[in-house]
């Protein structure tokens, strides 16, 4: 690929996924290729190994890219054109109307391991070789779906349901569109029962705004949980004033499994020394600032219920596998907080790998997921815009004003999925099923042994 033009310097650049053990992406060979002739652009170049990405008749997974300027100070987005890329090895770019990345996916349908050569065009010039992150996600298509479970036990824990306009359930609620979402008690609304714990449940108010990413619009989501590599990675790209804020490092010394956090400073560097272990110890802020700091955002916890479930309630108090049980699941959380490696094929790999109707991994049973609540009204202002790769230069927080914000306490998040606490079983412990929001409005925003995060982007509009 542009064979014979002079390459400015040649980096290895390790995807940002540090994903478990039979699914990974690795950048290698990234080179800056300068404009030679008026009205050419910049161009990097770079090899990208996939391992078992898939395209089926259902979705697919794609690699976000973003490039950033590396050591150039400060660290800023290099934005992409919006033609004239290069790909070769059976893939397709979906650049984003902003120029913050572009979505890497298959071009056909397909599953396995494949090798990448990209040329991307930037939009403007570049004066020293970029960085490149690479976050593995999951394509959620666009369609309605079936939100909450009437089921008694749901109901009894702040699950979604359709009203029957006489203090009953007519069933799920399902989403038609991302029109505004009626509440309360009338026929056809959308509601939940709060009962004694609104500051937990939600406070069953609304409507539910039509900005409020509801999930008909087709969205990407991170494929696995945020992991401690990647957040390793990220520390070490801020500037040294910034990264004192988001270490996770210096716990208390009476933080429950604080030895679970495996980033440690070492001569100035950030090192995860369990790479692929979930990041747990993160504060919602922290999150958000990765979020933007990749052009990525926050998901809403009616996003995480259609990433979950798919189209349709399988069962009631099923789980994202789409069952109500648990027997089948094989993937496990070690005492370490390291997932278990499966490894499964044919009619049974979702329920054994615990894997949602989209392929999405670890939707319940590690650790907890931080949404946008539907159930606070600063949780109902979100919009879903996204980062735009420049964080607070003093504050080092992300800078969208309609993000939940909060270090101790974050005023409309929630958390759904439940977290393995190793005590005796419940509905959220380990396994949460799909629709129950014991805690979907609890604005626990610090570092704790069960919070992580994991990030989500609106889709580029389809091609015509």
């Amino acid at each position: 690929m542009n064979a014979g033009r002079a390459l400015i310097g040649l980096s290895l650049a390790v995807g940002a996924t540090g994903a478990p053990a039979g699914a990974d992406v690795s950048v290698s060979a990234v080179g800056l290729v300068p404009a030679t002739q008026p009205g050419d652009s910049d161009r990097v170049e770079l090899e990208l190994r996939w391992t078992d990405a898939f395209r089926n008749a259902r979705n697919h997974d794609a690699v976000w890219l973003v490039l950033r300027s590396g050591r150039a100070a400060p660290d800023r987005p290099l934005l992409l054109a919006p033609g004239g890329h290069e790909v070769e090895g059976g893939g397709e770019l979906i650049v984003a109307e902003d120029g913050v990345g572009a979505f890497l996916q298959l071009a056909g349908e397909g599953r396995g391991d494949f090798d990448f050569e990209l040329s991307l065009r930037l939009a403007g010039e570049s004066d020293e070789l970029p960085t490149v992150w690479a976050m593995e996600m999951v394509r959620v298509p666009a369609g309605p779906f079936e939100l909450g479970d009437d089921a008694p036990e749901a109901r009894a824990l702040g699950a979604f349901y359709a009203a029957d306009g006489e203090s009953g359930a007519a069933g799920p609620f399902t989403v038609e569109s991302e029109a505004a979402l009626p509440v309360g008690t009338g026929a056809g609304a959308l509601t939940s029962d709060p009962g004694d714990r609104p500051q937990y449940r939600g406070d069953g108010e609304g409507p539910i705004p039509a900005a409020f990413p509801k999930g008909t619009r087709a969205f990407y989501v991170m494929e696995r949980e945020l992991t401690q590599g990647t957040y390793a990675r990220f520390l070490n790209a801020l500037p040294q004033a910034l990264r004192e804020r988001r270490r996770p490092d210096r716990l208390p010394a009476e933080a429950e499994d604080r030895e679970t956090a495996s980033i440690v400073e070492v001569e100035g560097v950030f090192v995860a020394r369990a790479p692929a272990r979930p990041c747990n110890f993160v504060t919602w802020d922290d999150s958000c600032a990765l979020f933007d700091f990749l052009g990525l955002r926050p998901m809403t916890e009616l996003e995480f219920e259609k990433a979950a479930r798919g189209p349709h309630r399988s069962v009631a108090l099923d789980f994202p596998w789409g069952t109500d049980s648990v027997e089948g699941l094989r993937r496990r959380v070690e005492r370490t907080r390291d997932l278990t490696a499966v490894d499964a094929d044919g009619e049974g790999r979702r329920e054994a790998l615990g894997l949602s109707y989209w392929s999405v991994w670890d939707l319940s049973g590690s650790l907890w997921e931080r949404v946008v609540s539907a159930g606070h009204p600063v949780g109902r202002s979100f919009r879903g815009t996204h980062g735009d790769g420049l964080l607070d230069p003093v504050t080092g927080d992300a800078t969208n004003p309609d993000w939940p914000k909060g270090t101790t306490s974050a005023p409309g998040i929630g958390f759904r999925g439940g977290a393995e606490y190793f005590t005796a079983p419940s509905l959220t412990n380990p396994y949460s099923p799909v629709a129950v929001r014991t805690y979907a409005s609890y604005d626990g925003a610090q570092r704790y042994k069960t919070y992580s995060a994991r990030a989500c982007r609106t889709a580029p509009p389809e091609r015509p």
